[in-house]
């Protein structure tokens, strides 16, 4: 149920705008559309907490940085709007300490902003349903339903994402590929992102570039690509066009038990541990950008965070980077790339009783509009391509990965066939089955529930 302050809220805003129709009176413009016209919180306090240390951020962004001044001017401008004060409170223990406040009945926090860790949190009632506060339907602002799949529970959702402000946008899907432009020239192949123009980024061009990518210089090997296996796995099983989990006739299926999702586990392993064997970099741990970067793969299957979360990732240390998603399997949709998350890097939530939830959220709203400068999805783009990546065709696929993205159970189990798949050539049908009832249980006490409040919130 609505506070009784939203309310009051809500009626002085409709009292106000009816006057001003009334009125000849010339309309003052807030600063970003989220402001509320002559709403005033008289003063309120809200300590917005953020998981990390202090100077690690600012609202997520690398401290001076454009964007960084950006986000410190619309906390201005929202301070002035609104009249309420918002206070950065910045602790490497905050899920700690917003839990132990729960438990022990007050509040330090009004706002959160942390990780996917906040799942736990969610079912076990410690978050306000935002579904009532905000319009979570503008996916535009707060992300697709997809990307937020591990917030909703209990037919509400209980964290969004920053979804219309540049930088983070890209650090909330899975994993793409990095390809080192210089040695595409040096080996004087066509740019793979040619292929993924024209529709032939296929499973079959794979394996013929990982053939042409590989060679020897000396007593030292440049590999076709290096990967972690499970992630390996997994991109191989989402670009089949299969989800990992869907919602089909009134039920949850689970993409690694249908035809299509087997055969291209299938595929994957024919690929790693027969076909194409010689041409992976033999590394192949969760973390491969020190290889990368000094020139011993061509491709690297890598988080998106991973190239440009800080200054010791990809980004910042290579001089010509291009951007690939993963090649497609024979039933995918042309085009249509599926991504993969294990955990949002940046969720925002409400304490269930933080002093004023509806308030809360009033703030978090109006922060969140877009900044001036980057109004729309193009505008973005148009940004990544000129300050972020080496060519606008990077700065597309990553915001169409970012657009397809799925959470995919991993804290929940989902995970074990694709690491069965990726790190053993154990035959595909006996993972499955050897998984079924592991899989059975994970669907009925954790997929369903989350699709039960993904309908009743963003309808079927």
């Amino acid at each position: 149920m609505k506070s009784f302050k939203r309310i009051i809220l809500l009626m002085l805003v409709l009292t106000l705008a009816l006057c001003a129709c009334e009125q000849a009176v010339e309309e003052v413009v807030p600063e970003y559309e989220g402001a509320a016209e002559g709403v005033d919180l008289e003063g309120f306090n809200a300590t917005w907490g953020w998981k990390g240390a202090e100077g690690s951020s600012v609202f997520g962004f690398i401290p001076d940085t454009e964007n960084a001044d950006f986000a410190l001017q619309r906390k201005s401008d929202v301070e002035k709007a609104l009249n309420c004060k918002i206070k950065l409170a910045y602790s490497s223990s905050l899920l700690d300490n917003f839990r132990a406040g729960i438990l022990a009945g007050y509040q330090d926090y009004d706002i959160i902003a942390a990780d996917g860790n906040l799942m736990p949190d969610v079912r076990a009632g410690y978050l306000t349903g935002l579904s009532q506060y905000l319009d979570v339907t503008n996916t535009d602002k707060w992300g697709t339903p997809n990307m937020l799949q591990q917030m909703l529970w209990e037919k509400d959702l209980f964290g969004v994402v920053p979804f219309a402000w540049p930088d983070l946008i890209y650090r909330l899907s899975g994993h793409i590929l990095a390809v080192n432009e210089n040695l595409i020239t040096i080996l004087a192949q066509t740019d793979p992102r040619e292929y993924v123009e024209n529709n032939e980024w296929t499973w079959d061009k794979f394996e013929e570039v990982l053939a042409d990518y590989t060679y020897t210089e000396g007593d030292r090997t440049v590999y076709g690509v290096r990967v972690h296996l499970p992630y390996y796995a997994i991109n191989m099983f989402l670009s089949s066009g299969v989800a990992i989990s869907s919602y089909q006739d009134g039920h949850v299926v689970a993409g690694v038990y249908t035809e299509v999702g087997r055969e291209a586990l299938e595929r994957a392993q024919k690929i790693y541990y027969e076909t194409c064997s010689d041409y992976f970099h033999p590394l192949t741990d969760s973390v491969g950008d020190d290889e990368f970067v000094n020139g011993e793969a061509v491709m690297y299957l890598t988080w998106m965070n991973e190239l440009t979360g800080n200054t010791r990732w990809i980004m910042y240390n290579m001089d010509n980077v291009g951007v690939l998603p993963f090649p497609q399997g024979p039933h995918a949709t042309p085009g249509k790339y599926l991504s993969y998350h294990e955990n949002l890097l940046l969720v925002f939530g409400i304490p269930f009783n933080a002093k004023d939830p509806a308030v809360s959220a009033q703030i978090m709203d109006a922060m969140c509009e877009p900044f001036e400068k980057y109004k729309t999805k193009e505008d973005i783009i148009d940004y990544m391509a000129s300050q972020i990546f080496f060519d606008r065709r990077d700065a597309e696929v990553v915001v169409n990965e970012v657009m397809n993205t799925e959470y995919g159970f991993y804290s929940e189990g989902a995970r074990i066939v694709l690491e069965g798949v990726g790190q053993t050539n154990t035959p595909v049908s006996r993972i499955l089955e050897s998984n079924q009832s592991r899989y059975d249980t994970i669907v009925e006490e954790y997929m369903i529930p989350c699709y039960e409040a993904r309908i009743a919130v963003y309808g079927e």
